[in-house]
């Protein structure tokens, strides 16, 4: 549930100051996150074409572009899911290198 209590405070005839701030419960998406990455698909669909590696509550994503992240930038994406585990829906998250040693 999200509790939204932002208001608009004008400060003369054009400009205007946003007041307030937003609360959300991530209780329910964080047990939900849990659920999924103890089953045993991995995050993938039935027919393995979608595979959901998270679920980011909006006023976490919120916070975290207010931070600094760019959720549009994989690289970006993986170290916020590095730094907060618990919004994973999967135990490790491809990151694109190969899984064999090469040996020179």
């Amino acid at each position: 549930m999200i509790y939204n209590s932002l208001g608009v405070k004008m400060r003369g005839e054009q400009d205007c100051v946003l007041t307030g701030s937003i609360v959300q419960d991530n209780v329910p998406v964080l047990e939900q996150n849990y659920v999924e990455k103890m089953n045993a698909n991995n995050g993938f669909t039935e027919k393995r074409m979608f595979r959901k590696i998270a679920s980011i509550p909006i006023t976490a994503v919120l916070k975290a572009r207010q931070d600094g992240y760019n959720f549009d930038d994989r690289k970006d994406l993986n170290r916020y899911l590095e730094e907060h585990p618990g919004f994973r829906s999967v135990d490790h998250v491809d990151t694109g290198r190969s899984p064999n040693i090469i040996v020179k």
